[in-house]
């Protein structure tokens, strides 16, 4: 995982919450991101981890065969790939077992659609069979950076059994990310 800079456009200042940073309250076209490894107030659609690791893909459907609890990475702004595509986390329910765990979440909600705009979205869980039965006590934001790409902030989650699914739409493969203490 790497810090990334790929970010066209115009800036928008359309966000209208205060994200707080430390102990300084970031403007509203801000939020609190890892510059340079500090904390401080920037632009999430330019400042972000890219998560693509394909040894978690849709193939390895194993259930949770590919946890391990040295996989973690804290919360914070982050972008998603399936190879060399940008990928998103899915609407709607990914096959049982997929992405190499058992309990993965999905949004409740739709992506943005305006540039610039960061939502909140719930999360619910897909196991087996059963298609977002439980609702999450998770939250997420997400964004829509120019150059039609998502960025997510996430949680770390409490433990390898659950995890963020990522593929491309149509969801033809996807990626597991662990974000556990």
């Amino acid at each position: 995982m790497k810090p990334a800079s790929l970010y066209g456009g115009t800036k928008s200042t359309t966000v209208s919450a205060l994200f707080s940073c430390l102990m300084t309250f970031c403007p509203p076209d801000q939020d609190c991101v890892i510059i340079n490894g500090t904390a401080q107030c920037g632009e999430a659609c330019e400042h972000y981890t890219e998560l693509n690791d394909n040894w978690l893909s849709e193939y390895n459907i194993n259930g949770n065969s590919y946890c391990r609890g040295s996989y973690s990475s804290p919360e914070g702004w982050y972008r998603m790939f399936v190879g060399q595509t940008s990928a998103q986390i899915p609407e709607t329910c990914v096959q049982d077992s997929r992405c190499s765990s058992y309990n993965l979440l999905q949004m409740t909600q739709p992506h943005p659609t305006q540039y610039n705009q960061t939502v909140t979205r719930s999360l619910c869980y897909s196991y087996g069979s059963y298609c977002c039965t439980y609702t999450s006590s998770y939250s997420i934001k997400v964004k829509l950076c120019y150059g039609d790409f998502y960025v997510y902030k996430l949680q770390t989650l409490p433990g390898c059994n659950t995890a963020y699914c990522a593929g491309t739409a149509p969801l033809l493969s996807c990626l597991v990310f662990y974000f556990f203490e």
